[in-house]
């Protein structure tokens, strides 16, 4: 056996090694910790200037390091693996906007209390389209909306180049496909070329349309009511174009109306014959009869209960009845209404209806019978009714008894134009409304009465809204002491002028007491202000009154309120002054703004 003696030295490294091992392991990890004790701020500016916000934002968007600004940094390897990441991340983030040729300069600072990881970025110039072939071949070739489509695009030569246009034209294509029928359409060439070099694109995109498919039968499963309602809904006639808007259309009319609980209309494209394909509707039943109850308080109504059924259907021809009862210490209502659909029974219907009800104020007490006819039917943006009510009322105002009968005909119109009806940014309602009497037609006494409300809601930032609305009633009529007071026009209370009671402005009789005017003029402006999310305060002013003569003083009132935005439209709680009076008034309202 052959031994040889290790040199001194080495021997000294060998054993001296083990020992310094660990101190080499805890100098690493003391400056791992270190580093775990600062925190990461990360800069990303333009290289010779200001860079572009939106593309500041997608970089920062792109860049995982990023993602850990204003934190504890990570260990010295992970930060600088991040950091080489950076560079290609900007890139990318780049060329969505047409930017393939960056210069961009990247720094890891190590700084006393933090990590710099700053990021420099000129983004070149930006690539421009050259040879561009867009096209639609087929029966869609033709079609007035594929032709808007191509020539609204913004993909020109020598535009510069974005990503999204040419998606956004892709998407169009596609989208106006399915939505016109054309349901073997595809995209037979699809290409965005991009030669950095050059600082060029092309772009290829053509669209095989195919055949434009068509309507068939309209096929409806078992449902509680007949064809001939159900085919009323239907907004299209066989033979033309399959359109998804009138499928949807035809969908959301059998929802509404009342009748199922699930609808669902499909084209039947594995029974097309000839490019005519059938449309089955599937639908599910609703309860036939459904039962409400609620509980609430007003100011103006105080505590409130309520009753209602509905028998949604009492026939196959979809003649439904209601029936409600509202009990209230101010107002309390009994009413039952039947209903029949009309020619478009999405939004037109007959009803006859047989209602009683009673108020209560510190005006007015009275009890009224009525008996009417209506007839609802959609014109354009208007609805409109129009109604035949015979009515008996008995009142009292001013401590005098009366009693009257009128056969009053009737005119309503109404619209509403909104982005949200439960919390509207914008929009408006209108009404309009006609009135009429004579001793011809079975009433004690002739008037014509005419009135018009209005609201308006304007966005003025993110925050503030302003709110409008005015009220104008006008009655013309010889002997006035003949009017029964459901007619009569009074002001106050908490969609008229807050700060005064229900019903507390208007002429006075003899014993002081409020009787109502011949004509009403109320407005108010408000202007609320988001402080949290679903809260705002308000600060409003009201002003009218109800007159009997147009030269009368109109009352005001101002204050503040705050709002709730519930799941199922804004609570209002407002604290108003009178100003021609002392003290103040709470007023508590909920329902839409609109």
């Amino acid at each position: 056996m052959i031994t040889k003696k290790l040199p001194g030295w080495l021997l000294s490294a060998l054993l001296s090694a083990p020992l310094c091992l660990p101190a080499l392991v805890a100098t690493a990890a003391q400056h791992d910790q270190v580093v775990a004790e600062r925190t990461l701020a990360v800069e990303v500016e333009g290289l010779n200037g200001d860079l572009p916000g939106e593309l500041a934002d997608n970089i920062r968007a792109f860049l995982a390091i990023e993602r850990m600004k204003g934190e504890t940094a990570p260990m010295a390897s992970r930060l600088q693996y991040l950091h080489r990441q950076a560079e290609e991340q900007i890139r990318t983030a780049l060329q969505p906007f047409g930017y393939y040729l960056p210069t961009i300069k990247t720094e890891l600072i190590d700084q006393p209390n933090q990590w710099l990881a700053r990021y420099q970025v000129d983004p070149g110039e930006q690539v421009r389209l050259e040879n561009i072939n867009i096209a639609v071949t087929g029966e869609a070739e033709t079609d007035p909306q594929f032709m808007l489509a191509l020539a609204d695009n913004k993909l020109q030569k020598g535009q510069t180049l974005r990503h999204s246009d040419y998606e956004t034209l892709k998407s169009r294509l596609q989208s106006l496909a399915s939505e016109r029928g054309y349901y073997e359409a595809v995209l037979s060439r699809q290409q965005l070329l991009i030669n950095p070099e050059l600082n060029q694109a092309d772009i290829e995109l053509v669209l095989e349309s195919g055949p434009r498919y068509r309507i068939g039968a309209v096929n409806f499963s078992d449902a509680p009511v007949g064809d001939a309602l159900l085919s009323r809904y239907v907004p299209f006639k066989e033979g033309d174009p399959v359109s998804s808007g009138r499928l949807l259309e035809l969908q959301r009319g059998l929802t509404e109306s009342d009748y199922f609980s699930r609808v669902e209309v499909q084209p039947s494209w594995d029974k097309a014959v000839d490019n005519v394909v059938p449309i089955d509707v599937d639908l599910e039943a609703n309860k036939r009869t459904a039962y409400r109850f609620g509980a609430g308080y007003g100011t103006d109504t105080g505590a409130r209960l309520s009753a209602s059924v509905n028998r949604r259907w009492i026939n196959s021809r979809g003649h439904s009845f209601t029936g409600l009862t509202q009990l209230s210490e101010v107002e309390s209502t009994a009413a039952v209404q039947y209903n029949i659909p009309g020619e478009k029974p999405q939004t037109d219907s007959y009803s006859a209806r047989l209602a009683w009800e009673t108020e209560l104020t510190d005006t007015t007490d009275s009890e009224i019978l009525t008996l009417g006819l209506l007839w609802k039917k959609q014109l354009g943006p208007w609805q409109r009714l129009l109604s035949i009510d015979w009515e008996q009322e008995r009142f009292t105002l001013d401590d005098e008894a009366s009693s009257t009968s009128f056969l009053i005909p009737g005119m309503r119109w109404s619209t509403t134009n909104t982005d949200n009806p439960l919390n509207p940014t914008r929009g408006y309602r209108l009404s309009l409304e006609l009135d009429a009497a004579s001793q011809v037609l079975l009433s004690e006494a002739d008037f014509v009465q005419a009135q018009a409300k209005g609201k308006h809601v304007l966005t003025l930032n993110n925050r503030t809204r302003l709110l409008t609305r005015a009220e104008i009633g006008v009655t013309a009529m010889d002997n006035f002491d003949l009017m029964p007071s459901s007619h009569r026009f009074f002001a106050g209370g908490d969609n008229s002028v807050r700060g005064y009671d229900y019903k507390e402005l208007g002429p006075v009789g003899t014993n002081g007491d409020v009787v109502g005017g011949r004509y009403l003029l109320v407005g108010s402006a408000e202007v609320d202000y988001l402080v949290a999310e679903s809260w705002r305060v308000a600060a409003f002013y009201d002003v009218g009154n109800s007159l009997d003569s147009l030269s009368e003083p109109l009352q005001n009132g101002v204050g503040v309120g705050v709002r709730w935005q519930s799941p199922i439209g804004p609570v209002r709680v407002d604290l108003a002054k009178p100003l021609e009076e002392s003290g103040f008034r709470i007023h508590f309202t909920l329902g839409p703004d609109l």
